[in-house]
């Protein structure tokens, strides 16, 4: 990658933090592509020339966060270990860097304010359902006598949602410590 590209790189990266920041404090209708820009310190047209528009911007942050997902539940041996390894990948994720905490904000926020974004982005969002991905693992835990008894979607909201406020909150309490993963797993394990 010469140096250009890298330039180009960065400022869209650049774009795109100011922009989450802004969706979150400010919601999508809120949130200005002038603000974006300004505090980018770069023209509302130069800004053009990494995102066509707000819901560019919008839609690009969506398909980031899918990406950032771990939701691949075929094929799983143990759910247990799936679930476990679910709260390891948050915690690595928010050990990483701030942006990750603020990312699960936004995600939220996405999730239930669909007429926002883009049939693509809406698409995302419905294909990387945490809850309704984890509806199978949960089912064949039951099965198999390790994960309590129950509705198995309200059981997936109770431990994604569990994880995703805890994620939210590491974003605005920074004296907030890490939870042994079995604070977790609590809500799913049998007995």
């Amino acid at each position: 990658m010469n140096k250009k590209e890298e330039q180009y790189l960065r400022r869209k990266g650049q774009i795109l933090e100011i922009a989450l920041d802004h969706f979150i404090k400010y919601g999508y209708y809120g949130t200005s592509t002038r603000k974006i820009a300004e505090e980018a310190k770069i023209s509302s047209g130069l800004m053009f020339h990494y995102f066509e528009d707000k819901k560019a911007i919008y839609d690009e942050l969506v398909r980031l966060g899918c990406e950032q997902t771990i939701t691949d539940t075929k094929d799983v041996q143990d759910p247990i270990a799936f679930f476990e390894e679910q709260v390891e990948w948050l915690y690595k994720v928010l050990k990483m860097n701030d942006i990750s905490a603020r990312m699960f904000i936004f995600m939220g926020m996405a999730s239930v304010n669909s007429e926002c974004i883009s049939e693509e982005a809406y698409e995302m969002l419905q294909k990387n359902d945490a809850e309704t991905l984890s509806v199978p693992v949960i089912k064949k835990g039951q099965k198999a006598g390790i994960i309590r008894k129950g509705d198995p979607l309200a059981l997936a909201v109770l431990f994604n949602g569990g994880l995703q406020q805890f994620a939210v909150n590491t974003a605005v309490r920074k004296d907030l410590k890490l939870p042994p993963k079995e604070s977790f797993l609590a809500c799913l394990k049998e007995g």
